[in-house]
């Protein structure tokens, strides 16, 4: 009985072979880890989503496709180009990146041509390059500007006109000197003549206005009579300009040298500002009328010059700018809502912001 109770608790041996070990992945696929993702097909995915029950609506979101199609990504392109086109226009860099204000200053051939002159008479054996030499040490080294015109005075008079674009150098470094000394009429004599022969010079057109200007800024009343002939000669100087600006222009399209180009730009700065000057004047001599008058063209005209990208950041430009502004808040009463200006309704105390801003530019340029 005994030994019966023994054979049945000795284990059984069982006739299957040994149980082997699964692999990594087998033991993991019955650990509950299922496969990457990747090798589950979208439809198993599905499936097994449904086994597990979740909301049909919530499978299909899931299972969108992750492509973005071609019509999506146009409608995305459009808004892009909309986006930058209204950040470009209404946050303007030159609203919070302004390039520093620079003086422009008066039209100059450049320095004095007096420490290698030895070397530059044996090089350029040129007639009007010794006069200019001789110039040059009277008033650069010597301080006598009066005897440095009369060298150039008495030389040029024997110059026939046929040949006064070779001697232009003693032209311009003359009308320097007349400008430095004050004689606007004599200057004024000088550029007329220069430009009946050259009239596209860019040197004669700003001495010309240059002169006039100074002549006539001299003046405090005018009579009808007067302001029709001042009128006239700035229309006319105007004119003179543009055609000299435009030949700057073809210059420059020719150009490749990067020096000769930053010359010739500062050559069509300062003629635009001459340009503006006159219209300021005409504007002048018209009463300094306002609102629907014809002459307020004219204003308009020369803030449209200062505001150019090539000229809003010069000193002279805003100062310009500043005089006008002036002119005009002088004129605005009290009672009087907008002003129409340069095409657009603006209220005086927009202006006076814009005057005050322009102040303080200078003022921190000045303070540097």
């Amino acid at each position: 009985m005994d030994s019966d109770q023994n054979k049945s608790q000795l284990p059984v041996k069982s006739d299957s072979s040994p149980p082997q070990i699964k692999g990594g992945s087998e033991v993991q696929t019955g650990l509950g880890f299922l496969p990457r993702t990747d090798s589950i097909q979208p439809e198993e995915k599905i499936s097994i989503a449904q086994d597990e029950g979740f909301n049909p609506l919530a499978i299909e979101l899931a299972m969108g496709s992750y492509k973005t199609s071609a019509s999506y990504k146009l409608l995305l392109f459009i808004l892009t180009i909309i986006a930058a086109v209204l950040v470009g226009f209404l946050f303007p860099v030159n609203r919070f990146f302004k390039p520093k204000t620079e003086d422009l200053g008066t039209m100059t051939i450049g320095a004095p041509v007096i420490e290698e002159s030895q070397m530059l008479l044996k090089a350029f054996n040129e007639p009007w390059l010794k006069v200019l030499l001789e110039m040059d040490r009277l008033y650069f080294r010597e301080g006598k500007l009066t005897e440095a015109i009369q060298v150039a005075e008495s030389n040029l008079e024997r110059v026939p006109q046929i040949n006064w674009e070779s001697w232009k150098k003693v032209h311009y470094r003359y009308w320097e000197l007349l400008s430095d000394a004050g004689r606007s009429l004599t200057l004024k004599t000088a550029t007329r003549a220069y430009l009946q022969t050259i009239p596209e010079d860019p040197f004669a057109n700003y001495y010309s206005a240059h002169a006039f200007l100074a002549a006539v800024d001299r003046i405090r009343s005018f009579n009808q009579k007067t302001r029709q002939v001042y009128r006239r000669e700035a229309e006319t100087l105007i004119r003179q300009i543009d055609r000299a600006c435009n030949a700057l222009n073809a210059q420059t399209k020719t150009l490749s040298i990067k020096e000769k180009k930053t010359t010739l730009r500062d050559l069509y700065q300062k003629l635009r500002l001459q340009q503006a000057k006159l219209f300021v004047l005409i504007w002048r001599l018209g009463g300094y009328k306002e609102d629907s008058h014809p002459d307020v063209v004219y204003r308009d005209k020369a803030l449209n010059i200062c505001n150019r990208d090539e000229l809003a950041h010069l000193k002279e430009a805003k100062e310009l700018k500043i005089s006008i502004y002036s002119h005009i808040l002088d004129r605005w009463y009290w009672f009087e809502g907008q002003q129409v200006i340069q095409g657009a309704k603006q209220k005086r105390k927009t202006l006076v912001e814009e005057r005050r801003a322009l102040k303080k530019e200078l003022n921190d340029t000045a303070n540097l």
